[in-house]
């Protein structure tokens, strides 16, 4: 996202292109909203049957970003796009309900 004399610019790129996400509160209280009655211990699990384990500390990390990114020597935190892939796998969830932004899906000839 870029701005333009106040306007605001959205560019597209494939996400096999993005290595990580910048994180904050919007992202963190989906996450924990979509856990819901799911521990974090419990969503760590599912993580690991899914091939790449996110640690309940991790994710705790990940629901209070504000926190967490104060001790951070850039101040903000970032997540890895296989984390937030993951993530979604186990929520049943889909990456643009983390972020605001248009699905394009295109089908191939």
């Amino acid at each position: 996202m870029a701005s333009n004399n106040g306007k605001k610019i959205i560019t597209m790129i494939d996400i096999e292109h993005i290595a990580t996400f910048k994180w904050g509160s919007t992202q963190a209280k989906t996450l924990t909203d979509m856990r819901a009655n799911m521990s974090r211990r419990q969503l760590e699990q599912k993580t690991i049957e899914l091939g790449l384990k996110v640690a309940h500390q991790y994710i705790q990390q990940l629901e209070q970003p504000d926190y967490y990114a104060t001790r951070l020597k850039s101040g903000t935190l970032t997540v890895s796009t296989e984390v937030v892939n993951v993530l979604c796998l186990a929520l049943d969830a889909d990456i643009t309900d983390f972020f605001d932004t248009a699905k394009i899906i295109t089908v191939a000839a």
